[in-house]
């Protein structure tokens, strides 16, 4: 009989399926009134993630087990189709159970549920910016990924990613003609990278470049300059995209707590309320009879709700844009799902079935998540990257609460629906799941779905503005 314990601790499903364990046996555990639920396997995952990628730096390049030791170190540990299938589901899921009840939703708030999808994006910009001036030692493109992982958007970075490496090549060329501010800036970054790389390769360290010796930057230094550009924006985002989402789930857990009202409360309001508006306008609530699973169904959602998000619109100089396998599948499920049946297929189906499938996926996808980001979580509370943690942590609060004072206290949107339209602003699915498992019902998910869309939208036009600001 033989057993290989590396082996055994390297494997993927052997990672995934123990921090599943001990992360919801964690979720169990009360903090007073609170406790973590399932996205306890998050912070399990981080622990995990932390200590995995220690144990990873010790193999030799002679081992057997060093390329795959390099992947950990690189937070590659859980594939990304993987995650990016279970977060799929998960919102497949989410959509068909919360679509019975979306078009009261759409029609009572429809116009609040835009006017956050517009707000929210436009606080993590503005408080982006604003903030990473008072940090000196942030870079500017660093800034933009922050944005984007503070607010867990996978489009803004997208868009953030190309539109850096226009904006970089612009300043590289009106180099002469910037302010010195600016161009001490630019300098600072070649400077870092031409001695990171040298001290790599064990070469001598170029003449640093300084205002007074340098009129014009040259090809070599443009090309660096261009690269630290992109690469800062996916620094800042894998920095800032698990603090975002972090403190979103921390957010939705305890703004009730904050702001002294009850979840259970405001849920016997939303549906007496509800009640009350349908029996005004004589409409009888949608009671399309449920099916147990249909796989057919629930396969077609998927594959229709990815086919939507694979769709790139042009939106002119701003480039393209498209909606992602999430935004376009928690659409298509959610209008699935408000029809209830086509022919032979059925898209309502028995809501215990459906709420397990959610929750065991998305449980997936927050241990997958925190074991490759585990290492440089720590790692950014306690280096370098302390700023950027500064700046996420403050712009995903900063976001999440005025999201919340203009939707409740302004709109007087319902706390069912509030935790969903800010998630979505937010264009967070894990956030999404946080809400649903702490308000304990699936309305969070109608107000995601028509906040999501519009927020990421705005979210990548927000991102392209940054970069044309003064650096």
């Amino acid at each position: 009989m033989e057993f290989n314990l590396t082996a055994f601790i390297f494997n993927p499903f052997v990672l995934i399926f123990l921090v599943m364990t001990l992360g919801n046996l964690f979720g169990r555990i009360k903090f007073g009134r609170f406790n973590f639920g399932i996205t306890g396997t998050l912070f399990v995952g981080l622990i995990v993630g932390y200590f995995l990628t220690k144990y990873g730096v010790t193999f030799a390049e002679t081992s057997k087990y060093y390329m795959r030791a390099q992947s950990v170190i690189r937070g590659k540990v859980i594939d990304k189709p993987l995650l990016s299938l279970s977060l799929l589901i998960f919102i497949v899921a989410t959509g068909l159970l919360a679509a019975k009840d979306m078009k009261y939703a759409i029609k009572k708030f429809g116009r609040q549920f835009v006017a956050l999808a517009i707000i929210v994006p436009f606080i993590g910009a503005v408080s982006s910016y604003g903030l990473s001036k008072l940090f000196s030692g942030v870079s500017p493109y660093q800034v933009t990924g922050t944005y984007t992982g503070a607010l867990t958007s996978s489009a803004g970075l997208a868009a953030a990613i190309e539109s850096s490496e226009l904006e970089s090549k612009r300043l590289t060329v009106e180099f002469p003609n910037l302010k010195d501010e600016s161009k001490t800036k630019i300098l600072t970054i070649i400077n870092k990278a031409n001695v990171r790389d040298a001290e790599l390769q064990h070469k001598e360290i170029p003449e640093t470049l300084t205002l007074e010796n340098t009129e014009t930057i040259s090809q070599k230094d443009a090309e660096t300059f261009i690269l630290e550009a992109k690469a800062g924006v996916g620094v800042g985002h894998s920095i800032g995209y698990p603090f975002g989402v972090l403190f979103l789930i921390l957010g939705v857990n305890f703004i009730p707590k904050l702001f002294r009202f009850s979840p259970e409360e405001e849920k016997k309001k939303y549906f007496a309320q509800k009640k009350k508006d349908l029996e005004e306008a004589g409409i009888e609530e949608n009671k399309i009879p449920e099916v147990k699973m249909d796989f057919v169904g629930f396969s077609l959602a998927a594959f229709l709700g990815y086919f939507l998000g694979s769709i790139k619109f042009h939106i002119g100089p701003l480039g393209t844009l498209g909606l992602g396998s999430i935004g376009g599948s928690i659409i298509v499920s959610l209008i699935l799902g408000s029809i209830g049946k086509i022919g032979p297929i059925n898209f309502r189906m028995n809501s215990d079935i459906l709420g397990k499938m959610r929750t065991y996926f998305l449980a997936i996808f927050l241990a997958g998540t925190g074991i490759n980001y585990g290492y440089r979580v720590v790692q950014a509370i306690t280096g370098d990257g302390i700023s950027i943690v500064v700046v996420s942590i403050l712009v995903a609060i900063i976001s999440i609460l005025i999201a919340f004072l203009v939707g409740h206290y302004i709109f007087h949107i319902n706390w069912m629906l509030l935790s969903g339209a800010i998630t979505g602003g937010m264009t967070s699915a894990p956030g999404l799941g946080a809400a649903i498992d702490a308000v304990g019902c699936d309305e969070p998910a109608i107000a995601y779905g028509a906040t999501q869309p519009l927020a990421t939208l705005f979210m990548v036009i927000f991102s392209i503005i940054i970069h044309k600001l003064p650096i």
